[in-house]
This record gives structure tokens, C-alpha cells and sequence, in this order.
């Protein structure tokens, strides 16, 4: 696992802060990553590092249910990586808290995640 300071060097040096609308919500912008509103029924805010077309997304239902569950990053890349949110990690996103993660290794790469509401 990364610890904050090298996760932020990954960042700045080649990631693609991704705005994810999660399932239905509008279409705005919502919050840079790092300033969350808890509010995960307009947007989720995902940054992945050295990203290459892998994209997050958090249908309503499961910050609903709060239940663990693995979801497909796949996005517009050409292989996969999964990652799996903790009953935890959705209650540190409802209330306002970053949830830092690394994707599964595929293709000899893993991607760390930052994740806010």
C-alpha cells in the first residue's frame, strides 16, 4: 500500500482525475478530489494513477446497501483491473472520508485509486 506521499507524487506526475457520475446522477462536475460533500447520490470523484483509460463506477443502490462489493475499472483500456470497496469504505465516503486503494495487478501493473464523495 502507498502512503500519502507517494500516492500524491503518482498523481501529479501522470494521472487523469477522472469525474465519474455515479448510475443517474447529473451531469455536473462535482467536487475536486480531496474536497468531498459526502453526498454520493450526485458524484464520486476518482483519481487513478498512471490511468490509461480505466474508469470507476458506483451505482446508487450499493452506497445504499453499504454491502463489500469488486467492481470492473475496465473503462476504454484494453484489460482489466478490479477493485473491491469494504462495508467501511462506503461509510468513510458517506461521511466525507478519502478511501485510497490499489486495483488488482493485471498486465504487470496495478493502479492505486483515491476515491471521495
Amino acid at each position: 500500500m502507498l502512503d500519502r506521499k507517494e500516492f500524491l507524487t503518482g498523481i501529479a506526475g501522470v494521472t487523469v482525475t477522472l469525474i465519474v457520475t455515479a448510475c443517474g446522477g447529473d451531469d455536473s462536475q462535482g467536487t475536486p478530489a480531496g474536497e468531498g460533500d459526502g453526498n454520493c447520490m450526485d458524484d464520486i470523484d476518482v483519481a487513478i494513477t498512471s490511468n490509461h483509460g480505466h474508469a470507476l463506477q458506483v451505482p446508487f443502490a450499493d452506497f445504499d446497501s453499504g454491502q463489500s462489493k469488486s467492481y470492473s475499472i475496465k473503462g476504454t483500456a484494453d484489460h482489466d483491473h478490479s477493485i473491491t470497496l469494504t462495508t467501511s469504505d462506503f461509510s468513510d465516503l458517506k461521511n466525507s472520508k478519502k478511501v485510497i486503494k490499489e486495483s488488482t495487478n493485471n498486465s504487470g501493473h496495478s493502479h492505486p485509486m483515491q476515491i471521495i464523495c
